[in-house]
C-alpha cells in the first residue's frame, strides 16, 4: 500500500495520559505523515475536527511542529532537551551551527560548519536581511541523526524512550526528526514530515498493533 490510509483508531495504550483525550472514544491517528500547512494531510486533520472527532494530530499540532523555534519551545515546556539556540537576521553566532530560516518559502536548515560557510551563505538565509534565521549552537563532541518516529516508535533501540517523548510533546503519527545528540543528551533540532508512502516496510511494521491495519 503506497498511498495513506484514512483515519484510523489509534490503540488506547498507546495514548498518553497527558493528551487528555476523553478515552471512552476513539483518538483517531492521521497516517498522511504531511502534515503541512493547506496540504492534504493537513486538511484530514481539519476536516475530522470540523466533524468533531478526537484526532492526532490537530491543526494547531501540526503547525506548531513544523515551525522550527516555536517546536522547540514547545518541546522545552514538555521537558524534551533542545539546544541552545538564537533567532538572527545578520550577527550569526560563532559556527559549528545549524541554521533554519524562518520565512515562508524555506524549510530545509543547513549545517554551517565555519565561519566561511557562514559568510557565504548568510545574505541567502535571510534573504538579504528580510527575515530571520532561527541558529542552533552545535557542541564540539556532537553528531547529527535523522530517524523516522511512528506512532511514538522507532526501529533504532537508543531512540525509543526520545521517541515516545516526541509523541508525547507533538503528536504527530508520522514524522521525521533531526536529532543533535551530545554526550549527556538528545537534543531536538527539528520536525520534517514523513510522508507514509516514504515508509520501508520495517517503519510499517510498527504499526502492527498500534492501529487496526487494513488488509
Amino acid at each position: 500500500m503506497s498511498r495513506a490510509p484514512g483515519l484510523l483508531p489509534l490503540e488506547p495504550a498507546l495514548i498518553p495520559t497527558s493528551w487528555d483525550f476523553d478515552l471512552e472514544r476513539p483518538v483517531l491517528a492521521n497516517l498522511h505523515g504531511d502534515y503541512g500547512y493547506l496540504g492534504e494531510g493537513y486538511y484530514r486533520s481539519l476536516d475530522a475536527e470540523f466533524a468533531g472527532h478526537q484526532v492526532v494530530p490537530s491543526v494547531r499540532d501540526a503547525l506548531d511542529a513544523l515551525v522550527v523555534p516555536i517546536a522547540l519551545l514547545r518541546a522545552a515546556a514538555h521537558d524534551v532537551g533542545v539546544p541552545e539556540s538564537e533567532i538572527v537576521t545578520d550577527r550569526f553566532p560563532p559556527a559549528p551551527l545549524l541554521a533554519y530560516p524562518v520565512n515562508p518559502f524555506s524549510t530545509h536548515g543547513e549545517h554551517l560548519e565555519d565561519a566561511a560557510a557562514i559568510e557565504s551563505r548568510r545574505k541567502g538565509l535571510t534573504y538579504t536581511g528580510k527575515y530571520a534565521v532561527h541558529c542552533q549552537l552545535l557542541p564540539p563532541d556532537h553528531r547529527i541523526d535523522v530517524v523516522k518516529v511512528v506512532v511514538g516508535r522507532c526501529t533504532v533501540p537508543e531512540y525509543e524512550a526520545f521517541a515516545r517523548s516526541l509523541f508525547a510533546c507533538f503528536r504527530l503519527p508520522l514524522m521525521k526528526v533531526r536529532v543533535i545528540v551530545t554526550t549527556p543528551a538528545y537534543l531536538l533540532s527539528a520536525i520534517e514530515p514523513l510522508p507514509f508512502r516514504q515508509l520501508a516496510p520495517v517503519d510499517r511494521a510498527l504499526l502492527e498493533g498500534a492501529v487496526p491495519w487494513p488488509g
